[in-house]
């Protein structure tokens, strides 16, 4: 079974750059304009830039990384016991992105929607994980999951210059 991760540009698109653009600076980092955050996200040439701002941006990718993985290892564990083969409803794709919105967020989540949003999102997967253990489905580690990375934007010849 595999599950593609978003990307952050996927996560730009679908939820408004500005949102993930606020969402994943933090302080001390100055803002920045959402355009530089959705271009480093597509791999697009920096070099018209601040060096400062760019800086703000590969920080910022790094915390939307860091989110998209957090929503993974959250839907790994409740498809852990998926037999081998057996894919997973297509719900969970299309809530992968709200998980990690949800993970970039943190936990001081202001808006209730987002939270009952995440919190169904989580009833889903603890139904879903149930239902496969109680068809005695695989042990953790057999389960055939597989998630599929979106490939590196940034290499270390492509940063050499921050």
């Amino acid at each position: 079974m595999n599950i593609s991760l978003p990307s952050a540009a996927q996560l730009m698109h679908r939820f408004g750059e500005e949102e993930i653009t606020a969402l994943a600076i933090k302080a001390p980092r100055n803002p920045i304009e959402s355009a530089l955050l959705l271009a480093a996200a597509e791999g697009k040439p920096l070099d018209e830039w601040p060096a400062e701002d760019v800086e703000t941006a590969v920080d910022a990718l790094a915390r939307i990384a860091d989110a998209i993985s957090r929503a993974r290892s959250e839907v790994s564990f409740y498809l852990r016991f998926r037999k081998t083969g057996e894919d997973a409803p297509d719900w969970v794709k299309d809530d992968l992105p709200e998980l990690a919105r949800y993970h970039l967020e943190g936990t001081a989540v202001e808006d209730s929607t987002k939270r009952l949003r995440y919190r169904d999102i989580i009833k889903r997967l603890e139904k879903l994980a149930a239902e496969d253990e109680a068809r005695g489905a695989s042990e953790a580690g057999d389960s055939g999951l597989q998630i599929v990375h979106q490939p590196r934007l940034f290499s270390r010849t492509s940063l050499k210059g921050l």
